[in-house]
């Protein structure tokens, strides 16, 4: 009977989530005045908080990107091997890929402002154990805690910027909040590989403590709860799409990787996560190409990450304005027609993703040649600013696509495509050096090219018949 009463919970949990994605979601009228105001926050507010959500959404990727430069010193010092000090790598990712489900759930059901002092909490108390290991054992679990602290803004970033911000105002400020995640693995090991080389890798972890720390302190004193149905019962307003209270049932957060089944999730997931793994990828490819192939210096090294980084912020920053644009031109369009206020479909989000998908498969698939033959490093560095631009603008378009299918649960279907995407991502990695190894650098990329061209055709199906979809497949 238990087990029943199991299943019915977990059938009802994806139910109540897939039937905010089986009707097209009205676009907020911010702006007209016979309507209820979408947030309580002002202009400056709702910016103040999108830049510390930005700020602090760095931890992730510094937190990885900053510890591979020291990585060989950190093995000598702990008197380790080379398999034993991967697991410094492997747990921090796998963590990374777990814990923000939980995180994300959390942060649906009290609130984004505990989650985030939380969590940098738990985070900071792991960077200092980083820096005080003596052995590989307590690294490991420090980095496990680290990683643990560093998941939740994931989810809980996503879940503000969806809270404070209307469908056709979103993609701008997702621009600006991704910007931490996409920039922060190209100046990581610029940062690590310096303060690695001067001061010793234990600073690395100290810089990371005092970054924690930081922010921490601003979560608990200066950033304001924002979860829409908390802000309206602390304040006694009314505000348009107000999340239901939460439910016993649907407290398994594990629920939500059942999301997987729904047509429009996987269909977009499977392309999230082949354009993530093959972007980690290629940084990881990048450092070795700098160092065994074009003989580079550690700083040299870090100094040519700029390309694809500027290519990230060019990518995410225009990806949003381009996509709040297309959301309100097609909505004046219909307005001038006659169609229904807020018809407006979420697949329109995902419309340029194709030519995005393309420049970075495309850009991926010359690198690896280019690599390969050893031809020259500025060629390699003009098509990496474009891999970046790609990457960037397919990630937030899609990261976009899925809050404004699932509104109400920004934060946790945030968690399920940080789960899918991460966990793709770590055995990618793990394969790499087998698969350079096994035939060469231009056939090991396009494989992953291969790999990913399916998910580009799916983007291109869900443009066409997303809607239908989302109709058919959503509870009757």
């Amino acid at each position: 009977m238990a087990e029943s009463n199991t299943a019915e919970n977990n059938t009802a949990s994806v139910a109540t989530l897939q039937s905010e994605a089986s009707v097209p979601h009205s676009l907020t009228q911010d702006d007209d005045k016979d309507t209820l105001p979408y947030t309580h926050f002002s202009a400056r507010y709702r910016a103040l908080i999108v830049t510390i959500a930005a700020i602090t959404s760095l931890v992730s990727p510094l937190s990885s990107n900053m510890y591979y430069p020291s990585i060989q010193r950190v093995r000598d010092d702990l008197h380790t091997t080379q398999s034993g000090i991967t697991w410094t790598v492997t747990a921090f990712t796998i963590c990374m890929a777990v814990t923000p489900l939980f995180w994300s759930n959390l942060a649906d059901r009290i609130g984004r402002k505990p989650v985030y002092a939380a969590s940098m909490f738990i985070y900071t108390a792991g960077s200092i154990g980083c820096a005080l290991s003596k052995s590989l054992t307590a690294l490991v679990i420090s980095r496990i805690i680290q990683s643990t602290g560093a998941s939740a803004v994931k989810g809980s970033g996503a879940g503000t910027i969806a809270d404070i911000y209307p469908r056709e105002r979103r993609g701008t400020a997702l621009g600006i909040y991704y910007l931490g995640p996409l920039v922060g693995p190209c100046i990581g090991p610029l940062v690590g590989g310096y303060v690695g080389q001067n001061l010793g890798w234990r600073w690395v972890f100290w810089i990371l403590t005092i970054w924690g720390g930081t922010m921490c302190f601003v979560a608990m004193f200066v950033l304001p709860e924002t979860h829409r149905r908390m802000v309206s019962m602390k304040h006694k307003i009314q505000q348009t799409n107000i999340p239901k209270p939460f439910s016993i049932r649907n407290n398994n957060p594990l629920v939500d990787l059942a999301l997987i089944r729904y047509p429009p999730v996987y269909i977009s997931l499977y392309f999230f996560a082949m354009v993530f793994g093959t972007y980690v990828v290629n940084l990881v490819g990048l450092a070795l190409a700098f160092e065994d192939v074009y003989r580079l210096s550690q700083g040299a090294s870090g100094l040519c990450y700029f390309p694809v980084g500027a290519g990230a912020i060019t990518g995410s920053l225009s990806s949003g304005r381009i996509t709040d644009l297309m959301l309100r031109r097609y909505q004046r369009r219909q307005d001038v027609e006659g169609g229904q206020r807020g018809s407006v479909s979420p697949e329109t989000r995902i419309r340029l993703t194709w030519i995005s998908g393309t420049m970075f498969l495309v850009s991926i698939a010359l690198s690896g040649w280019i690599i390969n033959r050893h031809w020259s490093l500025s060629a390699l560095l003009v098509v990496q600013f474009f891999t970046g631009l790609g990457m960037a603008f397919s990630f937030h378009s899609l990261a976009s696509y899925l809050i404004d299918v699932f509104p109400l649960k920004s934060a946790r279907i945030t968690g399920v495509q940080n789960f899918y995407r991460g966990m793709w991502g770590a055995v990618v990695v793990q394969l790499f050096p087998t698969m350079l190894d096994s035939i060469n650098w231009g056939w090991t990329y396009m494989i992953l090219v291969f790999i990913a061209v399916p998910g580009l055709a799916g983007i291109q199906f869900l443009v066409s018949s997303g809607e239908k979809l989302r109709h058919r497949f959503g509870p009757h």
